[in-house]
């Protein structure tokens, strides 16, 4: 959690088995090209695989877009803990996503885990819970997504289950989705279907930069629209 608040942990969570994101990986080149497009683009295909998880999951730090599949825990509410399991299994430019039911008494992330997930080349973090040592994670430039802020640490130890089903901001997260964040919020684009979003996500921001071209040309907005075939 934060340097000031060491745990530990002992049990194994229920892991699933057949975990897409060990199988299937992305291609680092799609993921590389989403994070040239905005969630606002990926939300305006309005592809029937990608879901806008609620505005109560913000940003609390990213620098421009971050893009990954998805490894998921879900936590006990009731005795919240630091996913520190999952996130020794966590790969390469994958996002952990971590269930917390909405639970914002106690945070479940901070720095220590930002500088780990850092190192290991983990792109980031979304949660429905809460998290802390928000200075020193901005300080580390490590994307992070929650629904709130505290100082609390966890009073658990056990993560409920790993690599299962979620739903993060009343979004359907399933391991091997790949998410995508930024300042306007959060989206999860399907596994099968991310290629086809990404294109369509790169020929609506090509738009938009043509819209910006035509308005710096002299057109009124309208005309810009027009001209842009939007």
């Amino acid at each position: 959690m934060s340097r000031h608040c060491p745990n530990t942990y002992s049990r194994e969570a229920l892991i699933s088995t057949d975990m897409p994101t060990d199988t299937k990986p992305v291609e680092s080149t799609v993921l590389d090209r989403l994070e040239q497009c905005s969630t606002s683009a990926i939300a305006d295909t309005n592809h029937g695989s990608v879901t806008t998880l609620a505005s109560a999951i913000e940003s609390i730090h990213t620098d421009g877009t971050v893009a990954g599949p998805v490894r998921t825990v879900a936590l006990d509410p009731a005795a919240l803990s630091a996913p520190v399991q999952t996130l020794d299994t966590a790969r390469k430019d994958e996002v952990v996503v971590v269930d917390a039911e909405d639970s914002t008494d106690e945070a479940i992330w901070g720095e220590l885990l930002s500088t780990y997930a850092t190192a290991t080349d983990v792109r980031g973090m979304v949660t429905n819970g809460a998290v802390r040592d928000v200075s020193g994670i901005r300080d580390l430039g490590f994307p992070v997504f929650a629904r709130a802020v505290t100082p609390r640490g966890p009073s658990g130890s056990e993560e409920a289950e790993r690599n299962g089903q979620v739903t993060v901001g009343g979004a359907l997260i399933t391991p091997g989705d790949v998410l995508v964040g930024d300042d306007s919020g959060v989206v999860v684009i399907e596994r099968a279907a991310v290629e086809d979003v990404t294109a369509a996500a790169e020929a609506i921001a090509e738009t938009e930069r043509d819209v910006d071209r035509l308005i710096g040309e002299g057109r009124s907005l309208e005309q810009a629209f027009e001209d842009a075939g939007m």
